[in-house]
């Protein structure tokens, strides 16, 4: 029997037969998958063999959540033959995730049940400050840490704020006392009115952002490396993927001239300083001295933004992924990212088919090592850059 969520297939006129077939082949293929599991998990026990039932189980949750993913597809092609109204997408889109979240949630504590019962029974290094090998500390960041859900620290947060300040020098010529310079809206605004937008969010923690953007970039997480001062309402529409900051020259290196890229078109006419964002499109940022953000950090923004995007199926996500998608907006000396990580995103957050991962993940702006974190592990990393955003 078809589970309670499971979607009837629609009836689509021919000149879309063949998303339609697409679609039905990979759900076949799918759901052999998901029957097969379920096989071999009704022949083991938690009790008997809790290992092997751990390793089938987080296979069989993996599954689910591809499940889920291609039903979302469904619901595009739903609303492209107007199978549903946009109110219906919406309701069904965001349950969708809802689930994706919470099987990833079931996911990773069965990844963390077996790492556990693996260290008792000796297969693997019991985890600790102590630990030797390659990504300790982010395999200890991932397992051991209970606090990553908590709010900013205040201190570091003073921190970073104070050394952007010296940083970015946006007192320089301002016309009042304690005014501060907004490179995006290119006004003064009082400090109280000034916000300190993180690029890479803090959560995530410098041992994981030394693990997917290269050794020694986590120690400028809470750096001025980090984040842009931002009038307060920029802020909010950075943080939550309105737009994002490309070059405006992408021959420039080092990159110094930054422009704004509107990547949604459900904010356009919401206020940012005195115009509205569609009004940026476009718009070069002024800073008041030579020092910049640095640039892999805003490559992860523009990246995770266009995939948050498309998740979400944000309105208007189709045009900026097309156009980017297709260019390359960021110059290649810098190899950005690491390359496993950047297709994990590609992948669970964007949805992305494989031929749009491979346009998407440009082998001159990523890195990879000999070594790496396992696919569940990077998986997780994945799900936490995308919790850092709530779902429109």
């Amino acid at each position: 029997m078809a589970s309670s969520h499971e979607m009837q297939e629609p009836l689509l006129p021919s000149r879309t037969s063949s998303k339609k077939e697409q679609w039905q082949e990979q759900h076949l293929t799918l759901r052999a998958s998901k029957q097969d599991l379920k096989r071999k998990l009704s022949t083991v026990s938690f009790d008997k063999s809790p290992l092997e039932y751990s390793r089938f189980k987080i296979q069989e949750l993996d599954a689910e959540q591809d499940d889920e993913r291609h039903q979302k597809k469904y619901l595009d092609l739903e609303l492209e033959t107007k199978g549903i109204d946009m109110k219906q997408y919406r309701t069904k889109h965001k349950a969708a995730n809802q689930r994706i979240s919470s099987l990833g949630d079931e996911k990773w504590k069965h990844s963390q049940m077996l790492r556990s019962l693996e260290e008792k029974q000796g297969q693997i290094q019991s985890l600790g400050p102590d630990s030797e090998g390659a990504y300790v500390a982010a395999l200890l960041r991932l397992y051991k840490d209970q606090h990553r859900r908590g709010g900013r620290n205040s201190t570091i947060q003073f921190a970073m704020r104070t050394d952007a300040i010296q940083k970015y020098e946006p007192a320089k010529s301002a016309p009042r006392p304690r005014a501060l310079w907004c490179p995006i809206t290119q006004e003064y605004y009082s400090d109280i009115d000034i916000r300190c937008a993180h690029i890479v969010p803090a959560m995530l923690g410098p041992e994981l952002v030394d693990y997917t953007f290269g050794r020694g970039s986590g120690s400028r997480l809470h750096r001025a490396d980090n984040c842009l001062l931002l009038e307060m309402r920029a802020e909010q529409h950075f943080d939550k993927g309105h737009f994002v900051l490309v070059p405006v020259d992408p021959t420039e290196s080092p990159i110094k001239r930054w422009k704004v890229h509107v990547t949604t078109t459900d904010c356009v006419n919401d206020m940012m300083g005195r115009a509205s964002v569609k009004d940026f499109d476009g718009r070069e940022l002024v800073f008041l001295n030579d020092n910049r953000p640095a640039a892999r950090f805003l490559y992860y923004h523009f990246v995770i933004t266009l995939l948050r995007n498309k998740h979400y199926r944000r309105p208007g996500w189709e045009d900026s992924l097309e156009k980017f998608i297709s260019q390359k907006p960021f110059p290649t000396p810098g190899r950005y990212l690491r390359e496993s990580m950047l297709l994990t995103l590609a992948r669970r957050v964007g949805d992305l088919s494989v031929e749009e991962e491979r346009k998407l993940c440009d082998p001159d702006l990523t890195f990879s090592d000999s070594e790496r974190l396992l696919p569940v592990e990077e998986d997780e990393i994945a799900r936490r850059m995308l919790e850092t955003t709530e779902e429109p």
